[in-house]
C-alpha cells in the first residue's frame, strides 16, 4: 500500500509532489463524560506517514495523507478514583482542499477536508487488566469499540524555501465508535497535533 501511494505521486505529471511528515498529538473523546462518571485527560501520542500534493490551480492544492497514528488518553472514574489508559494504533487517510500563498519562495497553506481511519489495535488498561477493545464477544460477536471512524480535519502550515514544513492539525470524528456493548455511551474522537514534514 505504501509503495502504491508513492508510485501514484510520481505518475501525476507536472504539478504533483510527495513527502514525509510526523507529528505529536493530543487526543480524547466527546460523549463519555455526558453518560458516565468518567473524566478524560489528553495524553501525548504520535504519527508518521506520507503525503501527496497535487496543485490544480495557482493557489489551490489537494493533499492526501497516509498516516500511521498512535493515540492515547487517560480515563478516571470520578467516584472511585480508578485510573485507566486508552490506546489506539491505526491508519488514517485525510484528504484536504488547501489554499496556499507564496511569499518570497515560502508558502503558507490552510484548508480542511474529510478523513477516514481504520484501527489496527486498541486497548483499555487498568491495574493488571489489559482489554483488547476490538476483540468480539464469542456469545454475541460484538466488540466494545468499532474499528472504522470518519470525520473532518483542519490543517494549517508553513513551508520554508528548503521545503521543510511545519503544520497544525485538528480532527473531529463524526461517528460514535462505541460498539453495541456500550449502547448508551458516546465516543466521538478529537485530536490536535503539531508536526513537521519535508516535501521532495
Amino acid at each position: 500500500m505504501v509503495i502504491a501511494f508513492c508510485m501514484t505521486a510520481f505518475h501525476v505529471k507536472g504539478q504533483s509532489s510527495a513527502g514525509v511528515k510526523a507529528d505529536v498529538n493530543l487526543s480524547d473523546f466527546f460523549g463519555l463524560t455526558q453518560t458516565s462518571d468518567i473524566k478524560i485527560r489528553k495524553k501525548a501520542g504520535g504519527s508518521a506517514g506520507l503525503f501527496l500534493k497535487y496543485q490544480w490551480l495557482e493557489n489551490r492544492v489537494v493533499e492526501m495523507d497516509m498516516m500511521f497514528r498512535y493515540r492515547t488518553s487517560e480515563l478516571k472514574n470520578k467516584s472511585t478514583g480508578e485510573i485507566a489508559d486508552y490506546s489506539y494504533f491505526g491508519i488514517e487517510l485525510p484528504l484536504y482542499s488547501l489554499v496556499q500563498v507564496e511569499i518570497d519562495n515560502q508558502t503558507v497553506f490552510v484548508g480542511l477536508g474529510p478523513f477516514v481511519s481504520f484501527g489496527l489495535q486498541s486497548h483499555y488498561r487498568y491495574g493488571n487488566c489489559n482489554i483488547n477493545l476490538y476483540r468480539k464477544d464469542p456469545v454475541n460477536s460484538k466488540s466494545p469499540v468499532r474499528r472504522w471512524d470518519f470525520g473532518v480535519g483542519f490543517l494549517i502550515g508553513y513551508e520554508l524555501k528548503c521545503r521543510l514544513q511545519f503544520n497544525f492539525n485538528y480532527q473531529l470524528g463524526l461517528r460514535n465508535i462505541a460498539g453495541d456493548v456500550f449502547e448508551n455511551t458516546g465516543m466521538i474522537s478529537q485530536l490536535v497535533s503539531l508536526g513537521t514534514g519535508y516535501r521532495f
